[in-house]
């Protein structure tokens, strides 16, 4: 590739990363402004048994946000793949509608097993798209960056992703075939501590994630400016 299409190339990777950056804190930002609203009133009146899933709904958009900008930092670059970013837009919708349902468990597990199935989707993309780009992983660092991409994003399509479908739909079940014991019993707040649980240790595997990705990200960095 000639000197001029190289830098060129490294001119819009980093106008594609400033695009996905910014459409991540735009889609998060209007997905955390529903889940304010729908908080206000339980807050207010001190309706406790609805706090765990107003709190749940908080590590919803963080980890959306914070995987996001790990998979920007890891191999988004030009040219930009609409499907990955129409998939942003899907999968925040349904999030959105997922995060007003806090006082309603029955349609709180129901829409954030649709929303575990589109992040599903989404990873299950990403690897397509990581797996097209994996010749411009040249030096070592670049490769283990790849391998550790790939790694992450197959360990979410075939175990992560599926479990917390089925436990969100195991849930909605639960308390839509038994309310009294679910609802007026109060033991579906055994099922948000459980998702609560689950949450943190992968908003935690995130941060993991990134530290692990850091020098790497850095090193494929300079590799393309030096090549820019």
């Amino acid at each position: 590739m000639p000197d001029f299409r190289r830098e060129a190339k490294t001119d819009l990777d980093k106008t594609v990363v400033g695009i996905e950056l910014t459409l991540i804190s735009i889609i998060q930002g209007l997905a955390l402004a529903m889940l304010a609203t729908a908080a206000v009133q339980p807050l207010l009146q001190l309706q406790y048994t609805t706090w765990p899933y107003i709190f749940t709904g908080l590590l919803v958009v963080l980890i959306f946000w914070s995987r996001s900008l790990i998979h920007t930092l890891s191999f988004i670059g030009w040219p930009l793949e609409f499907g990955h970013t129409f998939g942003y837009f899907g999968a925040t919708l349904i999030e959105a509608a997922a995060l007003t349902q806090v006082a309603d468990p029955r349609s709180w597990f129901a829409l954030n097993a649709c929303y575990a199935a589109a992040v599903w989707g989404l990873y299950a993309w990403d690897l397509r798209v990581v797996q097209s780009q994996a010749h411009d992983f040249a030096t070592e660092e670049e490769r283990l960056l790849y391998e550790d991409i790939v790694r992450d994003q197959r360990a979410n399509i075939v175990m992560l992703m599926p479990a917390a479908i089925t436990f969100q739909a195991i849930a909605w079940w639960l308390v839509h075939r038994y309310p009294d014991a679910m609802l007026r019993g109060h033991w579906h707040l055994l099922l948000i501590g459980l998702t609560i649980a689950f949450s943190l240790h992968y908003l935690h595997g995130g941060v993991v994630l990134l530290r692990r990705r850091r020098d790497w990200i850095l090193a494929r960095q300079a590799q393309e400016r030096r090549e820019g």
